[in-house]
């Protein structure tokens, strides 16, 4: 089992378990590794192997070789976080430090060591690391909240919590890994951002899904009009109830913006008397919490 501060931390996210403090990594300074842990010291980099819970499978070439540049001018700002394996250590977080150290030709690295023991644990904070930080695609971000709901077991809820984004979010990124493969990839790739994705994943069908996507592509089309292109597609499926056949522009402005802000296909149906009916589509019980969530907070 985590110590009793590796698993308060965990709540926080794993900067919670880190110094604010910075440490310079030097490629010729010898130094006694720390004996216990909670200490910040220089580690061997050839005793700290890789973390095979690691949900980030690509490593842009480019920032790998600036990063290294730095850390030869600066050295290590940030430790990287280990835990002990066996004579030798596992990361739990810092990979693209710990391979910038190891190009640069550096024979030490700071290391912050905490007790972790349970594959589960390293796993869940690994994750929780990688989620929090800034450069992962879409996919990747979406593939570690997986990680956790089904290795984890963890509820949305508790995700949201431990990685400091709401619940709608997390649910929407899960949702990305129900587009197509093709889509996908053109996430990881940035082909198209994570904005495109979610409105291409409230078309209802993997047809209409790609052929939004290659527009998307051929046009370069921002998200903006990504969302107008998935409004004009539900609309050109719809058929209208009778009573509706007769939308005025602004009944049609009033389904652009319900649309846009609840993310699903939404129709307002206006009868007699200025009355009417407003029908919001779902397509699972996470979808319908996730605009249930929405409808909370606004």
């Amino acid at each position: 089992m985590m110590d009793g501060m590796s698993k308060k931390a965990l709540g926080k996210g794993l900067k919670a378990l880190i110094p604010d403090e910075g440490f310079v990594a030097s490629p010729k300074e010898e130094a006694e590794e720390p004996a216990s842990e909670g200490v910040v010291g220089s580690l061997p980099v050839e005793k700290i192997r890789a973390n095979p819970f690691q949900p980030r499978k690509e490593f842009d070439e480019t920032a790998l070789e600036e990063l290294k540049n730095s850390i030869i001018e600066n050295g290590v700002i940030q430790p990287v976080t280990v835990c002990r394996d066996g004579d030798a250590y596992q990361l739990i977080s810092g990979e693209r430090r710990l391979r910038a150290v190891t190009q640069a030709g550096f024979r030490y690295i700071p290391a912050y060591i905490i007790e972790v023991h349970e594959d589960a644990s390293k796993l869940e904070l690994a994750l929780i690391e990688n989620i929090q930080r800034e450069d992962l695609n879409a996919i990747e971000v979406a593939l570690a909240l997986k990680s956790l709901t089904t290795k984890c077991r963890l509820t949305q809820d508790e995700i949201a919590q431990k990685v400091g984004k709401n619940r709608s979010t997390v649910s929407n990124f899960l949702r990305l890994l129900k587009l197509p493969m093709a889509i996908q990839d053109s996430i990881r790739n940035r082909d198209i951002s994570s904005g495109h994705a979610r409105a291409l994943v409230n078309l209802p069908g993997e047809q209409q899904q790609i052929r939004a996507w290659k527009q998307i592509l051929a046009r370069q089309l921002s998200v903006r009009q990504t969302e107008l292109l998935v409004n004009r597609m539900f609309k050109e499926q719809s058929k209208l109830p009778p009573a509706a056949a007769a939308s005025s522009p602004q009944l049609d402005q009033l389904e652009s913006r319900l649309r846009s802000r609840l993310a699903t296909k939404v129709k307002i149906v206006e009868k007699k008397a200025g009355k009417g009916e407003i029908h919001i589509q779902y397509f699972s019980h996470e979808d319908l919490e996730r605009i249930l969530d929405i409808m909370g907070e606004g």
